[in-house]
């Protein structure tokens, strides 16, 4: 008994020690609660949440006195989490619902405008016809004839072909009808016929959509002034559309460790802040009489924050945007109170707010890389800020130069660490050369591509933006070439095996002790971590990959390698599969078809033309597609059930609503 008391005394005193931690383990609980929900095989009954809900807030009263009211509130921000995503998920139902595979006649209002990878206009339409029937939700149309331009607050009609989204075909793979769900668009879908510009009906101010109509006249504005390989990248950094950048120089910025910079993030938004912050200083100070009298730090924050807004409003909000401009303007009000800011909880506090009005963005992928990164590096700096500031405040420009570039390492080092399981989670791929890109662009994005960034936002009402943008094209081709040439170095995009699910989140779940608890036990965060990269070579690599309905179908050869089967098999499912298993060239030597059509391999896998698949003689259920494992104990797993019963598969939502 006396070891327990102990133990319990060494806990008591941790805890109290970590004086505040508390606050930063909030959104933790509150993103259990959402994961929680998506993880449920099917949708949960109103009554029971309702009654869970009761019986929850009766406890809470009941121990509100008591020792255990600290574990009940953590398990009421887990319910607080999962009530906000249950409610967010059921006011979608109410303006989406995804219409089965169909050509129609339709006609809307152009909300937005993206570009495919051909560089023909995709078309987000709101307030979608049928002839006169209104549909639900938003449609995301492409226009098939590449002469014809469209810009935002057209209204446009076309006879299209829309269908919904599907869901990727991996196993845990990214659920693009989830995502379409949660930002309202019913189908997708290519015009068949020409696009008619029509007569709009009286429409009511929409904010956004006059924000896409200015980022599109900056997107022509770039094209105008900028070559093709130049004006992708600016259009990212910009307006955050990365749409119009050639396959070629995005895997480029991948090879190189360099892709975090095409998404408008902490980088882009931390140095816009900080240039605008000491520029209006700078001019402040060229007046004496305002200088001497008046603290130039407050209207300083205040032209930033402003600043800050308008560039993440042209950017597009994307989740990184948000999170980097709710960091950037609780800093800028901590000047503004002479208060220091940087720390995890102003981290925490952001990623609560975010999943506060957008819980789905929990599973989104730039969610999760935008805070991971954060996270580590907010918790090296108050880790060990004290022990490297005191060398780095020596005078002399040489040693200046040399902490600049070693803080560049430093920096990418943490965050590439914490990102990496992410990264082989969700890409099967590491970038190895990613601090020798780092440290060749470190110094052009600080010192050139992101003064002319703000040179260009500043200019963007007059005629004079062309200069500023051709000093922009001038560092981006500098910078495209850095990338190329990192990106060529061998293995400079690694294969990774794919990390299991648990292994994923036990990775996680001991990052995020490692980084919030501030006493020695933080290093028990370790051990955790351990067990999930250790998961990485436990696990079994599928011998036959099958997508849904027999579309497509791989299995590997005899040297280990994955090999495409089926003669027919459309591009965007290769592209996935490469990506995931390295998917080699078709290789018809290797299979046997009679003249009925059917097909075997190895004896063991036969397959037909009418998307009929048996393993050993037995015939398999490919509704979703799955994984064959061979081995000792072979078996075959489905991708997913094809009766899921979620509020984004449900068979009702896939009605026409005409």
């Amino acid at each position: 008994m006396t070891i327990f008391k102990r133990i319990k005394q060494i806990i008591s005193d941790d805890l109290a020690a970590e004086n505040g931690v508390w606050l930063i383990w909030s959104p933790f609980w509150f993103a259990l609660g959402i994961a929680i929900y998506f993880g449920l095989p099917t949708e949960p009954n109103v009554w029971l949440v309702l009654g869970v809900t009761e019986l929850w807030l009766l406890l809470l009263f009941l121990a509100r006195f008591h020792q255990l009211r600290s574990v009940l509130l953590c398990g009421f921000l887990v319910l607080c989490g999962f009530l906000n995503i249950y409610a967010h998920t059921l006011y979608q139902t109410k303006r989406v619902a995804f219409l089965p595979p169909t050509m129609t006649y339709l006609n809307g209002y152009v909300q937005d405008i993206s570009y495919n990878n051909k560089g023909r206009q995709r078309l987000l339409l709101r307030e979608v016809n049928d002839y006169d029937n209104p549909l639900k939700g938003r449609f995301r149309i492409t226009v098939t004839n590449p002469h014809e331009h469209f810009v935002v607050g057209e209204c446009v009609e076309m006879v299209a072909t829309v269908f919904p989204p599907s869901r990727i075909p991996v196993k845990n793979g990214f659920q693009l009808n989830r995502k379409y769900f949660y930002e309202q668009i019913s189908a997708i879908g290519y015009a068949n016929s020409e696009v008619f510009t029509i007569k709009c009906p009286v429409q009511k101010f929409n904010f956004k959509a006059k924000v896409n109509a200015i980022r599109q006249k900056v997107s022509e504005k770039i094209a105008q002034t900028l070559p093709p390989s130049a004006a992708g990248v600016a259009d990212a950094l910009l307006i955050g559309e990365k749409t119009l950048i050639s396959p070629q120089i995005t895997d480029n910025y991948r090879g190189s460790g360099l892709a975090h910079f095409l998404s408008v993030s902490g980088l882009h938004m931390g140095a816009i802040a900080t240039l605008i912050f000491f520029l209006v200083r700078l001019i402040l100070a060229l007046f004496p009489s305002i200088a001497l009298r008046f603290d130039t730090k407050k209207p300083a924050a205040i032209a930033a924050i402003l600043g800050s807004a308008t560039y993440l409003l042209l950017s597009g909000m994307a989740i990184p945007a948000e999170r980097a401009f709710l960091m950037t303007t609780v800093v800028l009000i901590g000047v503004l109170f002479n208060r220091q800011a940087i720390s995890m909880r102003m981290v925490s506090m952001a990623a609560l707010v975010i999943l506060l009005l957008q819980p789905q963005a929990l599973i989104s992928i730039s969610f999760q890389m935008s805070f991971t990164a954060v996270y580590a590096l907010v918790a090296f700096y108050e880790a060990y800020a004290g022990k490297l500031a005191h060398p780095a405040h020596r005078k002399g420009f040489f040693r200046t130069c040399i902490w600049y570039l070693a803080g560049i390492l430093l920096g990418d080092l943490v965050a590439s660490l914490a990102t990496t399981p992410l990264a082989i989670y969700h890409f099967h791929q590491v970038a190895i050369y990613t601090s020798l890109g780092n440290l060749l662009a470190g110094p052009i994005i600080g010192l050139w591509l992101m003064p002319n960034i703000l040179l260009c936002l500043a200019t963007l009402p007059f005629a004079i933006v062309s200069y500023p943008l051709q000093l922009l094209g001038f560092g981006i081709d500098l910078l495209n070439r850095i990338t190329a040439t990192v990106a060529a170095l061998p293995n400079s995009l690694y294969p990774v095996s794919s990390l299991s699910f648990g292994g994923f989140i036990v990775i996680i779940i001991g990052g995020y002790w490692l980084c919030v608890w501030r006493q020695k036990w933080r290093l028990w965060g370790i051990v955790p971590i351990m067990f999930g990269v250790v998961s990485m070579f436990c696990g079994q690599q599928p011998d036959v990959v099958i997508a849904p309905q027999a579309r497509a179908i791989a299995a590997r050869d005899e040297v280990g390698k994955m090999v495409l089967l089926t003669k027919k098999t459309d591009l965007w499912l290769k592209k996935i599969w490469h990506d995931n298993f390295n998917l080699q060239n078709k290789n018809t030597d290797i299979i046997y078809c009679n003249n009925e059509g059917k097909c075997n391999y190895n004896n063991f896998l036969e397959f037909d033309s009418v998307g009929q698949v048996w393993l050993h003689g037995k015939k398999v259920d490919v509704c979703s597609g799955g994984y064959y494992y061979g081995g000792k104990k072979p078996h075959f797993e489905p991708l997913w059930d094809c009766d899921e019963k979620r509020l984004w598969t449900v068979k009702e939502n896939l009605t026409d609503k005409r």
